[in-house]
């Protein structure tokens, strides 16, 4: 069994016969003694540091005082509770002890039990500090090695994610805000060319963080694969696929089911056409034309397991030169901020898109971020966010 080592106390006083005394009251312990200030420095600075300081104040040479203040000034030794035992019992005394660090005074002549008590109680004091910091030693290596994962998953999130450079070769004028809430986000774009048409994704996982960033890398590696491999190319059936994907996926008979899903908005733009098709769950878009703001919604139901599922619906909208598209999730409008520190909602969110709606696409994304950043103010971020311009230029004008 194993048996801890005694604590060690330094006794302080330049009287032999006191420290024989206080060395027999408290032989329970390791105790050691110091004839001297000097000394006493000598041996707490040292390696084998002591967990107690029994400090007499009237020495020669260096006073009890000095020995405390350099002691609790020394970073290596501050933490050492000491002890000062003295036959000064008035109160400036008291006073200028506790003022150098001291934690407690015993008086002389002491009472043995009583001297026993104040030990006791200051080195179970001294322990359960070191204990707590320990502890908390522990918890912020944890949190360390959880927050470095984190950003590595961020990393590889982000590398799912279109490269600038692809995104310039198949746009001439659009933006992309994203701005997870967490670490890694939730929310995930996609932007392809699928058989000479432009296809755009913007979709909200449930949840925030690792939960959310997981559902959102599978969805989309699940989305490639339908357009890829199954060779399919209309948003509404590009979602019926993947809700019945997901759904195969999470609700598996016999395991315990997720009930987690996204919301989604996919658009298809032809530009041979001047057309653009459109499918959403739970998520609309807006087609700013003219200063008009057009909101085409999407199916009132997630990607994933639903009561009353129906196939999603297909809009085929024409598009005219300067169309402005904006696809997004629900992050901007829920954000709390402004005046009466309420939700954004959408209507102030339409504003901001048609205020700037003029402007070039990378012009509209400052303007947009520095909106929604002084309408959040000091509030934290509530939501992953994530918006998509697009304006559609037609070759031919």
């Amino acid at each position: 069994m194993f048996t801890p080592e005694p604590q060690k106390i330094l006794i302080v006083d330049d009287s032999p016969t006191n420290v024989l005394i206080l060395m027999d009251c408290l032989s329970e312990y390791n105790c050691i003694s110091a004839n001297s200030g000097e000394e006493a420095l000598r041996i707490a600075q040292g390696e084998d540091k002591p967990d107690l300081v029994l400090l007499d104040i009237i020495m020669e040479g260096m006073d009890g005082y000095d020995v405390c203040s350099m002691l609790k000034t020394n970073s290596e030794t501050s933490s050492i509770p000491v002890i000062f035992i003295t036959g000064e019992t008035d109160p400036q005394s008291l006073v200028k002890g506790f003022g150098v660090g001291g934690v407690d005074f015993i008086t002389k002549p002491f009472n043995v039990d009583e001297l026993k008590v104040r030990v006791s109680t200051q080195l179970k004091y001294k322990k359960s500090l070191e204990d707590n910091a320990r502890y908390l030693k522990s918890i912020e290596d944890i949190y360390d090695t959880i927050t470095d994962s984190m950003y590595y998953a961020q990393r590889i999130q982000n590398a799912t994610l279109p490269h600038k450079t692809y995104l310039d070769n198949l746009m001439e004028d659009y933006f992309v805000i994203y701005k997870p809430r967490d670490i890694v986000s939730g929310d995930f774009y996609l932007v392809n060319e699928v058989n000479d048409q432009l296809l755009l994704v913007a979709a909200d996982c449930t949840g925030h963080g690792v939960p959310g960033a997981l559902m959102s890398m599978m969805s989309m590696a699940f989305i490639k694969e339908i357009i890829a491999v199954e060779k399919v190319n209309s948003p509404a059936q590009i979602l019926n696929k993947l809700r019945k994907t997901i759904i195969s996926t999470f609700y598996s008979p016999g395991t315990d089911e997720i009930s987690d899903g996204l919301d989604a908005s996919l658009v298809l733009i032809d530009k041979k056409s001047n057309t653009m098709k459109f499918a959403g769950a739970n998520l609309p878009i807006y087609l700013i034309r003219k200063q008009e703001l057009i909101e085409i919604k999407g199916n009132r139901m997630p990607v994933g397991s639903y009561p009353r599922q129906t196939p999603f619906t297909c809009h085929v909208i024409n598009l005219q030169h300067n169309d402005c598209i904006y696809l997004f999730s629900d992050g901007f409008a829920d954000q709390f901020g402004g005046a009466q520190n309420r939700k954004m909602m959408n209507s102030q969110f339409k504003e901001a898109l048609l205020k700037y709606h003029k402007q070039k696409m990378t012009d509209q994304k400052t303007n947009l971020q520095q909106f929604f950043d002084q309408w959040k103010g000091y509030n934290e971020q509530v939501d992953d966010i994530l918006l998509m311009g697009y304006r559609y230029l037609n070759s031919d004008k």
